[in-house]
């Protein structure tokens, strides 16, 4: 009576084990591409908050509030931002941050009617 494994049952064992560990580099390949993308998402995001919210601070007359196209960069993030006079009153703005080959836009509006707060 034979006891231990035979070869062929080895070489079964190790490539069964072997498509596993592939199959999870794989899978471990894909989640780590899908976090530095929702990274880079969010740092998008933020930087398009940070200057919606900026912009809309600013006095209606100020400087980067002008009619025409305004750029920013900071780190490896460039924002940008073309103003629009609607009419005396609004001014329409359309906000981009790209960075690593993906942008992201914002859309808004900055009123002169509405309440300024000046120091």
């Amino acid at each position: 009576m034979n006891r231990g494994f035979t070869l062929i049952e080895t070489m079964i064992t190790l490539a069964v084990a072997m498509l596993a560990v592939l199959s999870g580099a794989r899978v471990l390949t894909a989640a780590l591409t899908q976090t530095r993308g929702a990274a880079l998402r969010f740092r998008l995001v933020d930087k398009l908050e940070f200057y919606k919210n900026y912009l809309l601070s600013r006095p209606f007359d100020a400087a980067e509030l002008a009619a025409g196209r305004h750029e920013k960069a900071e780190d490896d993030v460039r924002v940008d931002w073309r103003v629009e006079d609607s009419s005396p009153a609004l001014k329409r703005l359309r906000l981009r941050a790209a960075s690593g080959g993906r942008s992201l836009a914002l859309a808004l509006q900055r009123s002169r009617l509405l309440l300024e707060v000046r120091p």
